[in-house]
């Protein structure tokens, strides 16, 4: 009785034979691969000065053997490398909003402040003209009556709106 293995018809000769053969088989494809990956690579120079590379040496006769070394690819590590690279683009991009967001905050800050100071510019110049223009200043009393200013009194509270004017408005 025959059978077919693969593409050949092999006669039944028994498990064992048929191991062996398979066996047999496996081991001269691995050395075929192995040849087929193990050639020579020459590097040469032509008369232009441009580097070749070859699997046969050149016609001028300047050849240089190079190695070239093959080296399966760790897939688990490659799978390693692009989960953390996924994760740090996920963690730029976290960065990212956070930055913005920090950013677009700041600048609310700056507005806000920019208001306040524009606010109390307005009222140190109102304050400022009403103690230029007014000869008599007072103060009021917790008991409600007012308490003129003196002269001395008055001159320091135009100089403190002069100053107050300065701080806000410059």
């Amino acid at each position: 009785m025959t059978r077919y293995f693969g593409a050949v018809l092999i006669p039944d000769c028994g498990y064992k034979m048929m191991r062996a053969i398979q066996i047999v088989g496996m081991l001269t494809m691995i050395l075929l691969a192995h040849a087929s990956i193990a050639d020579n690579v020459f590097r040469s120079v032509d008369e232009n000065g441009l580097i070749i590379y070859s699997d046969r040496p050149s016609l001028n006769g300047q050849n240089e053997e190079v190695f070239i070394r093959i080296v399966r690819s760790n897939t688990t590590a490659i799978k390693a490398d692009r989960v953390e690279n996924a994760e740090l683009a996920a963690a730029v991009r976290i960065r990212k909003e956070f930055d913005s967001e920090a950013r677009d905050e700041q600048q609310s800050l700056q507005a806000a402040a920019a208001e306040r100071k524009a606010n109390n510019c307005v009222t140190a110049m109102n304050t400022q003209q009403k103690y230029n223009t007014n000869r008599r200043l007072y103060k009021e009393l917790p008991n409600g009556e007012r308490e003129y200013l003196s002269d001395d009194e008055l001159d320091a509270a135009r100089a403190d709106a002069a100053r107050n004017v300065k701080k806000w408005c410059s």
